[in-house]
């Protein structure tokens, strides 16, 4: 055999052995099969979730204004009280000793007015007799002005002994006061939640720089509400008045209606030691109400409470699942290359990021099924419900969403043929 003869044995054995190759690569890269759901019109309700804690609405700390030993505790931890119900009794005997010593002042006190105002009396009298022998020259201008200026100092004295009275009026008022301190009464009507102090035991006033001693706690638990932490992404979406509803550890069969009432403007923990980004999640508190009594409730009990922060109604909706990002070609305006027709879409995405080519830039998007085809279109959304986001532009009540599987989606090029998976026949 002629070398020219080889040459042309081996060409054709190779294009044929290259056309086998092309065959096999085919039937092994099969078209992929997509999970579809049709854009609909959806009732969405979007939420925020926190965790916390119960506390009541309104809670008392009892502390004691006089410092002494109780003598008498009249309440145990968990004892309901109404307003004015005897609590504490600190020791009396020494405020009413002090009660006692200010009557006593006092009394001397008015006793040295009413001499002052005798005094005063005789210095008038003697200033009469003297002014009228005055006049008849029968006496001398001194022992007159003498006269005068004792009744000026009687008048003084009554003066200063009145004063005495008010003063010694005015701390008798206060020592009777700090008398009635000693006996502690409800405030309100409630629960004694906490009790820190037993009887024989000596109570510490507060001063500037420190506590005084808190005797008891009392909590309305009438109205309880719910504090919990929303993270900083979340809580911008948060407003007093939005409902929630609020679900106790405690009771994990209910769920309670519950209305915002406060929401934090600075970190919880803010300060020195204010979280950041790098090192923790920074949160803010949110205090929800409840709006219905909640039996058996204490405070400190662990509870979730989820925020209805937007709804729509009727709004066109896509599953979440189906969001991605995608890097696509632009032009100048920055409208995609190839529009809403797959195939120019397919032929764009296959040409370099030239200049010429347009800019590939990362949107927000979705995969719907046109043609047979996986084009992808870039979606504006609007409020995230529980399982899909509203969509504000994008795509058309009935356009076929691809929703699954995840590992076809993540690998899916835009223009792609895909086959639509049938749904299993509900039973």
């Amino acid at each position: 055999m002629s070398a020219k003869k080889l040459l042309i044995g081996l060409l054709i054995a190779g294009v044929a052995g290259a056309g086998i190759a092309a065959n096999v690569w085919w039937r092994e890269a099969p078209t992929p099969e997509v999970q579809v759901e049709a854009a609909a019109l959806r009732d969405l309700t979007a939420t925020v979730s926190g965790s916390g804690s119960i506390r009541p609405a309104r809670e008392v700390d009892i502390s004691s204004n006089v410092m002494g030993r109780v003598t008498r505790l009249a309440v145990e931890e968990g004892a309901v009280v109404e307003a004015g119900d005897m609590l504490v009794e600190v020791d009396p005997q020494r405020l009413q000793s002090t009660v006692d010593q200010m009557q006593a002042s006092l009394q001397s006190a008015r006793t040295q007015v009413d001499q002052a105002q005798q005094e005063l009396e005789y210095a008038r009298e003697v200033l009469d007799r003297r002014e009228g022998l005055y006049r008849q020259d029968l006496l001398s201008r001194e022992l007159y002005e003498q006269a005068l200026q004792d009744v000026q100092r009687a008048e003084r004295t009554v003066e200063m002994r009145d004063q005495d009275v008010l003063r010694l009026q005015a701390q008798l008022a206060q020592s009777r006061y700090d008398l009635t301190q000693v006996t502690i009464d409800a405030p309100m009507a409630g629960i004694i939640t906490k009790l820190n102090i037993e009887e024989g035991e000596n109570v510490v006033t507060g001063t500037m720089n420190n506590a005084g001693t808190v005797l008891l706690t009392i909590a309305d638990l009438s109205v309880v509400e719910a504090e919990i932490q929303v993270d900083e992404t979340d809580v911008v979406h948060v407003e007093v008045g939005q409902p929630a509803t609020v679900r106790i550890d405690a009771f994990p069969d209910a769920g309670f209606q519950a209305v915002v009432t406060e929401v934090g403007k600075s970190p919880i923990g803010s300060g020195s030691a204010a979280p950041t980004a790098a090192n923790q999640a920074i949160n803010f508190k949110v205090v929800v109400r409840l709006t219905e009594t909640v039996p058996g409730a204490r405070p400190g009990l662990s509870a979730t409470a989820d925020i209805v922060t937007a709804t729509r109604e009727k709004a066109l909706a896509v599953p979440i699942q189906a969001l991605i990002l995608r890097e696509v070609q632009v032009d100048e305006k920055g409208e995609i290359i190839g529009g809403d027709d797959p195939l120019a879409r397919a032929d764009a995405a296959a040409l370099p990021a030239a200049d010429d080519a347009g800019e590939r830039v990362e949107m927000e998007g979705a995969f719907v099924v046109r043609e047979r085809r996986a084009l992808f279109l870039p979606i504006e959304i609007g409020i995230a419900g529980e399982r899909h986001f509203e969509v504000l532009e994008g795509v058309k009540e009935g356009d076929l969403i691809i929703t699954g599987p995840f590992e076809v989606i993540r690998t899916l090029v835009d223009g792609e043929r895909v086959e639509v998976q049938e749904r299993p026949a509900s039973r």
